[in-house]
């Protein structure tokens, strides 16, 4: 299974780097702008929904592309 890392901004200023088992970028944006949400979960972090400045996906090898080298 390919793991996902992510590095999250937040409005108040701080930085998250978590890995997640998938990351959806068209749900997390719908996540974000969703009034009804109060709060959103990347990995083992928990965030004020609000509070999310950025969320960009950093590349990691998986464990295949690790042993073809």
């Amino acid at each position: 299974m390919k793991m996902q890392q992510l590095k999250i901004t937040t409005h108040s200023g701080n930085e998250y780097e978590v890995i997640v088992e998938s990351f959806d970028p068209i749900q997390t944006n719908t996540d974000l702008n969703n009034n009804e949400i109060y709060t959103v979960v990347f990995g083992d972090v928990i965030l004020s929904r609000i509070d999310v400045k950025a969320v960009v996906p950093i590349k990691i090898e998986s464990d295949t592309e690790t042993e073809a080298v």
